[in-house]
């Protein structure tokens, strides 16, 4: 188990952002979509952008001259049908529709600026703002941001690498080439324990831990922080954009 003794504290930032004119011009949600949880993707022939639920999920697909729409099942299966009463569906896609659509138009700036903010997070910065060519009402969003596990660098011999393979719980493996080519020797596989939701490691059989040149016990307590901090804790950019989205929404 990492040691919380040795992880950075959380950060509280502001980011000024630039949301569009607000508040969103869209029927009310209906109550049971009262928490939605909001990402979206710039793409160069458009947007994508999803709206969550815990018994299912609505997709959008933005171009210049079209907005497409699709639903996931509670189980995460692609469906043209809704998994909610026609009433609550109806109601959903009337707010929704307007809210893609504000989203779809300030989509490319919003992500550009959620990452140069997540950049200035980085450098220990707790104040992002964007600079738009002409004035604006800009809006401040404020979040906490997680923080990271304290890690050494690599210190065993050779060049390590992970990456994603199949399996339940997002598994990735620990790569390793003792000739710092590219890693390919996997030394160790790491999962969320769907339990706890904190880092599991298994070391794989047969290692020759002395030609690694570290004790088997390490290479897995580094493989877990390497974990957390990649594949647990929520990325600055994806949260600032992500609160950007429930600014829009009118969710904070």
């Amino acid at each position: 188990m990492s040691d919380p003794s040795l992880r950075l504290p959380n950060t509280q930032f502001c980011a000024v952002l630039n949301l569009g004119a607000l508040p969103l011009e869209a029927p009310p949600l209906p109550p049971r979509f009262a928490h939605p949880v909001l990402d979206a993707q710039w793409l160069e022939d458009g947007a994508a952008v999803y709206i969550g639920f815990e018994g299912g999920e609505l997709h959008f697909d933005v171009s210049e001259t079209t907005i497409q729409h699709h639903f996931h099942d509670a189980d995460g299966t692609d469906t043209d049908n809704s998994p909610w009463p026609p009433a609550d569906t109806a109601g959903l896609l009337a707010w929704a529709v307007p809210f893609v659509k504000h989203v779809a138009g300030l989509l490319e700036e919003l992500t550009m600026d959620a990452a140069e903010a997540a950049e200035w997070s980085a450098l220990g910065l707790t104040v992002y703002a964007t600079s738009p060519p002409e004035p604006v009402q800009l809006e401040v969003v404020d979040l906490e941001l997680e923080g990271e596990q304290l890690m050494l660098p690599w210190l065993g011999a050779g060049h390590v690498g992970h990456d994603h393979i199949d399996g339940p719980n997002h598994p990735i493996a620990l790569l390793w080439n003792v000739d710092h080519a590219e890693p390919n020797e996997p030394l160790a596989t790491a999962w969320t324990d769907p339990t706890t939701g904190q880092p599991a490691v298994l070391a794989k059989p047969f290692v020759n831990w002395d030609v690694v040149g570290l004790p088997e016990q390490e290479v897995l307590e580094w493989l877990e922080g390497l974990y957390l901090n990649h594949h647990l804790l929520a990325d600055p950019e994806e949260l600032i954009l992500r609160a950007g989205l429930e600014r829009i929404a009118g969710l904070r």
